[in-house]
């Protein structure tokens, strides 16, 4: 079988220590970078062509990145937990904020922030943000998303994740505060949450055996692009579960397909060619598409659509 990492890369057309790796596609448009004998990376702009790439270019990009690289940092130590939350350098050249490091057979403490990104915009200038910044742009991560409006029975919410902002849309849930949490009895909350739910369209399930201690299955989460109008659809779909990462044109199956092991290589650098394992995920997502075909009632109305517009030219992603 043909080496993956060899099937991704292209050598350069004269003597250098780097390659050309293919990089990531998304929405149809791939993302190359140079790899350096000893796993230095320079990200290049997608419409970049292998004459374009010269010695000088090279040189050049060389100490743009080290530049960027060198303002990498500690920001501040979480004020929750203490753990130290980093501004990081991005593939695509951008920075974002993180919060601790991921490191295999590591856990980290449990907090609200645990395992978030949160943005560094284009204008930013990452040398000039403040930990208070630093910790406010965790509002916009995808793990803590912005509330917008809710209509008719759905949360319409905004949030930035490692490719740009986007907007996304789940059921209204029924919220209760602290106190009255303290007075429920264990049966009452069981009674709670077991309650039938009399709107079939409802895409859930009870999380009653995680609370008497027994285990649940992987439920798969859907995920789709973005784009610059609620009223478009995403060019690219996909699904994560909680040990891959598996995205394809929406219009083609066959096209720009990515699989990803999550667990093993958490930056999604290496693309997996699985035939078997793709196939898997590909019948996940087509039963994922195929329930949200029915279920769906209705599009997303003008008023709601400007809203999240709104909210998208306010982040800058508009």
């Amino acid at each position: 079988m043909p080496d993956p990492i060899e099937l991704t890369s292209i050598p350069l057309p004269f003597d250098s220590p780097y390659v050309i790796k293919t990089g990531r596609i998304q929405g149809r448009v791939p993302y190359p970078y140079l790899l350096r004998n000893d796993d230095f990376k320079i990200g290049l702009p997608p419409e970049i062509t292998i004459e374009e790439i010269t010695k000088e270019l090279i040189a050049d990009l060389e100490k743009k990145q080290e530049a960027s690289l060198s303002k990498e940092r500690i920001i501040c130590e979480c004020p929750e937990c203490g753990t130290s939350i980093y501004i990081k350098l991005g593939p695509n050249g951008s920075f974002y904020i993180q919060h601790g490091v991921k490191e295999k057979g590591v856990r980290q403490d449990k907090c609200i922030y645990k395992n978030m990104i949160g943005p560094i915009f284009e204008d930013e200038d990452p040398d000039n943000l403040t930990p208070d910044e630093a910790i406010e742009r965790f509002s916009l991560s995808a793990k803590n998303p912005r509330h917008i409006v809710s209509e008719n029975g759905w949360d319409y919410m905004t949030a930035v994740g490692p490719y740009g902002g986007y907007s996304m849309k789940q059921r209204t849930r029924q919220v209760f505060d602290n106190d009255e949490l303290k007075t429920l009895k264990k049966d009452e909350i069981f009674e709670l949450i077991e309650e039938k739910v009399s709107d079939s369209s409802i895409d859930g399930r009870s999380n009653v055996p995680l609370i008497k201690d027994q285990k649940m299955d992987d439920l798969p989460v859907y995920i789709e692009t973005g784009s610059k109008s609620p009223r478009e659809i995403g060019k690219v779909v996909g699904i994560r579960t909680s040990n891959y990462k598996y995205f394809r044109s929406r219009d083609n199956p066959k096209d720009g397909v990515n699989l990803y092991d999550l667990k093993n290589d958490p930056n999604e650098e290496n693309n997996i060619q699985d035939e078997i394992l793709i196939k898997k995920m590909e019948d996940i997502l087509l039963e994922i598409l195929n329930k949200s075909k029915s279920s769906v009632k209705k599009e997303i109305t003008d008023d709601e659509a400007q809203k999240l517009e709104e909210e998208l030219r306010k982040m800058g992603y508009i």
